[in-house]
């Protein structure tokens, strides 16, 4: 998780938390589910129609398919690198 947490921190971060230490958690329940994903074997595209999701209806953003496309192939394939076996 806190790998996981730094990487949405600096490459995703639609609520700007990277220069605020004190929010670094508001992600930690989002990126659980993320996790769980990422365990069931979900790919990129799933994950960031999820992360899209979370950022407009969760922290009433504007959408950013790229952003949310470009996180989730970053976690897709650090997880491929770190999954446990």
């Amino acid at each position: 998780m806190p790998a996981l947490r730094v990487m949405a921190i600096e490459h995703w971060d639609p609520l700007g938390v990277y220069d605020d230490a004190s929010h670094a958690d508001v992600y930690d329940p989002y990126l659980q589910r993320v996790g769980r994903m990422l365990r069931r074997g979900k790919g990129p595209e799933a994950i960031a129609r999820y992360l899209g999701e979370v950022r407009t209806k969760a922290f009433k953003r504007g959408e950013s398919e790229t952003a949310d496309e470009l996180f989730a192939d970053r976690v897709v394939a650090w997880y491929s690198l770190e999954a446990p076996q």
